[in-house]
């Protein structure tokens, strides 16, 4: 029974690497470059372990399934981690010396490891059931190899056939196990990767969503008001009025990304309709220094500008002036809305982020919300009551945005 415990101490270990790895760093493996080196380390800390830890049966016949660390780690880890984990074994048995051993060993890995990285552009292809039986099949195939490679350059005996068929089963069993547990490890994760996008899709499409229906009726009672007396302009204001409907309904992408140049052209056609409401009371300027392709979210300005407009130049009697602001720096493109308005208390400027306050906030959080969940930042916010308000973002010149999860 020791070598049932022997063999159950090297399975101990390569458990709790393998959780360790499909906890802690399986899920960073899309954005960190050194996922692959630390899955190599954790197999190669496996392959040392059951080597220096190995089973002895009543013969004094040493065996180890460091074949089963070294299978996972090509399999999963690649051709790279495969040839690295074959050098350490080598290395390894070199140190413990030239004998009869090293030369099995070098022997069965000599034949079986180009086998077993040629299967592994498979292995990645394969789907659940294709990879246990391909793992399975490399499993028998470098035991046997083993095998072969004793009978070989030590000669066999019938106590050493025991325990090779004990070491098979324990071999294949374990990687059996292990690429079961690891594939539905992974599974769980996907699927958690997929409803984490899906219930941030669908966030997004709710703060997409909260559009203003007092400016869509306004606007069209400034067309109705015009019909008569400006028919030209009530035509224009009707234009633009369905460029702007268009841009702000447009739910079928609902993570896609639009250039700078479309959104700030619903951006004009969104403030010509206010301009000809409010006439001398608004006055606008545009500071644009960005790359007109630049890939934004869609409708990320307009509540910005809507919020200078409604709630901060039009409390006033004389209106004011709204400016808004892209310029580069260095990697990241800031976006600036500002104005000469009524400005904000200390006290209203710290509630404007809490999704429970009045109407004007609801258009900030809505922002910050969203930068949060494509880029992981946040909306700035300057105001000094009597002054006027500044508000900006920084988002990346490259436009990555954020994965689910």
């Amino acid at each position: 029974m020791d070598i049932i415990r022997d063999f159950l101490l090297q399975i101990s270990l390569m458990v709790v690497l393998m959780f360790a790895y499909e906890i802690f760093f399986a899920e960073r493996r899309w954005k960190d470059a050194h996922a692959g080196t630390i899955l190599t380390f954790l197999y190669g800390t496996a392959l040392l372990f059951c080597m220096t830890f190995p089973a002895y049966s009543d013969s004094l016949i040493r065996m180890d399934i460091r074949m089963v660390p070294l299978l996972l780690g090509t399999m999963y880890g690649g051709v790279r981690t495969g040839l690295l984990l074959s050098g350490l074994i080598i290395l390894y048995r070199l140190y413990l010396g030239v004998d009869p051993g090293f030369f099995t060993t070098s022997l069965t890995l000599l034949i079986s490891m180009p086998v077993i990285l040629i299967a592994q552009r498979r292995f990645e292809t394969a789907g659940l059931r294709g990879r246990i039986q391909l793992a399975v099949m490399l499993a028998l195939l470098y035991s046997m190899t083993a095998l072969l490679a004793v009978s070989i350059i030590s000669g066999i005996s019938y106590p050493f056939i025991q325990m090779q068929l004990i070491y098979i089963s324990v071999a294949v069993i374990c990687v059996l196990f292990f690429v079961s547990l690891g594939e539905t490890v992974k599974g769980m994760m996907r699927r958690n990767r997929q409803l984490q996008s899906e219930a941030k899709d669908a966030e997004i499409a709710i703060l997409r969503s909260q559009i203003n229906p007092h400016f869509l009726s306004n606007a069209l009672n400034s067309i109705a008001a015009l019909c008569r007396s400006e028919p030209r302009l009530a035509e224009q204001l009707t234009l633009d009025l369905s460029q702007y409907l268009r841009g702000s309904f447009d739910f079928k992408k609902l993570d896609s990304l639009t250039s700078f140049e479309n959104e700030l052209e619903m951006l004009q056609a969104y403030l010509n309709i206010e301009q000809v409401r409010y006439r001398s009371r608004l006055h606008v300027e545009y500071k644009i220094e960005a790359d007109p392709q630049l890939q934004i979210p869609p409708l990320i300005l307009q509540p910005l500008v809507e919020n200078a407009v409604k709630h901060g130049l039009m409390p006033t009697l004389k209106g004011g002036k709204v400016i808004i602001t892209a310029t580069q720096i260095g990697e990241h493109v800031r976006f600036t809305v500002e104005d000469n308005g009524c400005g904000m208390s200390a006290t209203t400027l710290d509630q404007l982020f809490r999704t429970e306050g009045e109407n004007k906030g609801i258009g900030l959080w809505n922002i910050h919300r969203r930068l949060q969940l494509l880029y992981g930042r946040s909306l700035s916010v300057e105001s000094v009551e009597g002054s006027g308000t500044r508000v900006w973002f920084e988002i990346p010149a490259t436009t990555s945005v954020k994965t689910g999860g």
